[in-house]
């Protein structure tokens, strides 16, 4: 009897077993490495949202997926096209929205609990916000 049909089964049960859950783990399964390539300009605010914020919320572009607090690809994502006329001043928008938030805390009453006023302040904050006002729902 021939050894090959053994051979080719037990390479194909290592590509199965061992190689292809090897490559999905490390390409998805790693928050800091992020689901979004960022730009260079926000990759502190992505470190800081990953940090920070992503035990509760979700958001792709940090490749986090908090079950506590709202998902807010869907909760901030852009009205229109995100590179429409009107996207300069929905981001920035949106970036004072989350400063505040981060600021004064969040009462949402489809959440249960509450997101406490000040988890981070100054330069952090300002770089969160403007991380999350870029990315949010454009993933």
């Amino acid at each position: 009897m021939s050894k090959k049909p053994f051979v080719v089964f037990g390479l194909v049960l290592v590509l199965l077993a061992v190689l292809i859950p090897l490559w999905a783990f490390r390409s998805a399964g790693d928050p800091a490495r992020g689901r979004m390539e960022v730009p260079e300009n926000l990759k502190a605010g992505q470190t800081g949202f990953q940090d920070n914020c992503g035990n509760c919320h979700k958001l792709y572009a940090a490749g986090t997926k908090g079950d506590y607090g709202p998902d807010l690809d869907q909760k901030l994502a852009p009205a229109g096209t995100p590179e429409g006329p009107d996207a300069a001043s929905q981001i920035e928008g949106t970036k004072t929205s989350v400063l505040n938030t981060l600021q004064e805390g969040a009462d949402d009453p489809t959440v249960p609990g509450r997101m406490p006023a000040g988890i981070v302040a100054g330069p952090v904050a300002d770089e969160i916000a403007e991380f999350v006002a870029e990315t949010a729902g454009r993933g």
